[in-house]
């Protein structure tokens, strides 16, 4: 087999040669002749390299920074002269279904997630494309396409869960429902493809998470918060199946997650700014390579940025809405760690513009994974063990959060004769820990897409102006980019 060659230029960051023009382009396909900066990559380090640079999140480029702006933790806090983030940010928090035409007319010049999702997409295709032709360790090979797998699964489980109905939904069938296109190698193309079914797509996402989870199981190599690692790939395969409402998966790969990573951080102590030392980069914000919860980071700080994130922002023109600050308990340190620092600093706390990157996957999600299938399964097969899992989970990560006074343990006995209690308990505390981290619009979709209200400040009047989201709408799938549509006649666009 011919290796297929790469162009590179400075940190093989420029383009590689397998464009997947259908969605950059045109269907036609692309013809290039080789030129003097092309190489032919014969090394795991060559292809670990192009991963970095084409396959990762880029630390400079974010993926949908409005994403935040779309669920029911958010509210608008009026127009300001000094911020362009509430223009910028209207057509998310309105539904628009023109949301990305818009938002470049208003000053985002770079909206285009769909694109930005399959260009990751394209080099984990190419290393995937090369892994067993090129030179080094299998060791090394297995670590690399491990990584490379379970970044195609998270990017496709992203890209369908953005433009595609809910794996559960009862009106739109995975079968039947359209998700997004799967492009599983670098080579060109010179054919448009049309939209494979949510079922599809899901059926890929399991087998890249699967294979990519037994490599990385293989090999404690690049085992850093900075690369795809086997902690960060068993998260997102508990994610990917609690999703998918496979409830025993989700408990096999938390049980291997939690039996080898289970410290969760002192909310305490964040919670106390007194004793914290400013100078100290690991305290900096809570999103950071030193919190022992984090299990990968990666990915743009301006993610935040209709939050407040800048250090010329005094206040957000975005901010937590009322009904996510009301649902933290007396007692719970995460209403201040996670939301409220901008009151003092300016800042949205849970990263902030000094952060190295913005994005992460983290701990405490494993927990209430783990928790929410405990409670799912037992309501199908009443086995009280599940429920005491479940409580356990639960109580672990509340006395991490709570002051020592205000925690008070939950306990099994009130629920054996109601678990749809413990469940509603389970889904309150994922809404409170992870606010503002991809995971409440999603969670709303599979949840049922209940009704949203959101409420506007306009240039001209000072009373907000309310949008509504009916339950079960079509804006709960996002509209496909017109300049992917218009480059592929085959691509169809959502309602």
């Amino acid at each position: 087999m011919i290796k297929q060659p790469i162009r590179t230029s400075g940190r093989y960051a420029s383009c590689i040669l397998f464009v997947v023009v259908l969605f950059f382009g045109s269907c036609t396909k692309f013809l290039d002749q080789p030129s003097p900066d092309e190489f032919k990559p014969s090394t795991v380090a060559d292809l670990r390299k192009i991963l970095r640079y084409e396959g990762y999140p880029d630390a400079n480029r974010s993926f949908h920074p409005y994403m935040s702006l779309l669920d029911d933790d958010i509210k608008c806090m009026g127009p300001d002269e000094g911020s362009s983030c509430w223009r910028q940010g209207r057509p998310a928090f309105t539904w628009s279904k023109k949301m990305y035409r818009e938002m470049r007319l208003n000053g985002d010049n770079d909206p285009d997630t769909y694109g930005k999702y399959y260009q990751r997409i394209k080099g984990c295709n190419v290393v995937l494309d090369n892994i067993q032709l090129v030179k080094g360790r299998q060791v090394e090979k297995d670590q690399l396409e491990g990584e490379a797998l379970a970044l195609r699964a998270y990017y496709y489980f992203m890209l369908v869960n953005l433009y595609g109905w809910p794996f559960n939904d009862l009106l739109h069938p995975p079968d039947k429902a359209l998700g997004v296109p799967l492009i599983l190698s670098g080579k060109v193309t010179d054919a448009c493809l049309r939209r494979n079914t949510v079922q599809e797509v899901y059926n890929q996402v399991v087998n890249d998470i699967t294979e990519g989870c037994l490599l990385l199981e293989k090999t404690d190599e690049h085992q850093n918060v900075f690369s795809m690692n086997k902690y960060a790939a068993w998260l997102l395969a508990s994610r990917i199946f609690l999703y998918m409402e496979n409830w025993d998966n989700v408990m096999v790969y938390n049980d291997k997650l939690l039996a080898e990573r289970f410290q969760l951080e002192n909310m305490r102590f964040w919670a106390s700014m007194s004793f914290r030392d400013t100078a100290d980069k690991s305290q900096e914000c809570y999103i950071n390579p030193f919190n022992k919860e984090i299990l990968f980071l990666y990915g743009c700080v301006n993610e935040y940025s209709f939050l407040g994130l800048s250090k010329f922002n005094t206040t957000p023109r975005y901010c937590a809405s009322d009904a996510l600050n009301a649902s933290y308990e007396p007692g719970d340190f995460r209403a201040d760690v996670y939301l409220n620092a901008w009151k003092t600093s300016g800042e949205f706390s849970k990263v902030n513009y000094k952060a190295r990157l913005g994005k992460s996957f983290r701990l405490p999600e494993a927990y209430l994974n783990r928790a929410e299938a405990c409670v799912r399964k037992y309501m199908q097969r009443g086995d009280a063990a599940l429920l005491q899992k479940a409580v356990t989970d639960l109580n672990h990560l509340r006395q991490y959060r709570f002051s020592s006074k205000s925690f008070i343990p939950i306990t099994v006995a009130g629920y054996y004769n109601n678990p749809q209690q413990l469940l509603q308990l389970c889904l309150e505390e994922r809404r409170r820990e992870l606010c503002f981290e991809e995971q409440r619009w999603f969670d709303l979709r599979r949840l049922g897409m209940p009704a949203i209200t959101h409420f506007y400040y306009t240039d001209e009047k000072k009373k907000p102006v309310a949008y509504q989201l009916p339950g079960k709408s079509n804006n709960y799938v996002l509209q496909i980019p017109d300049v992917a549509v218009v480059n592929n006649p085959l691509l169809e666009q959502n309602p």
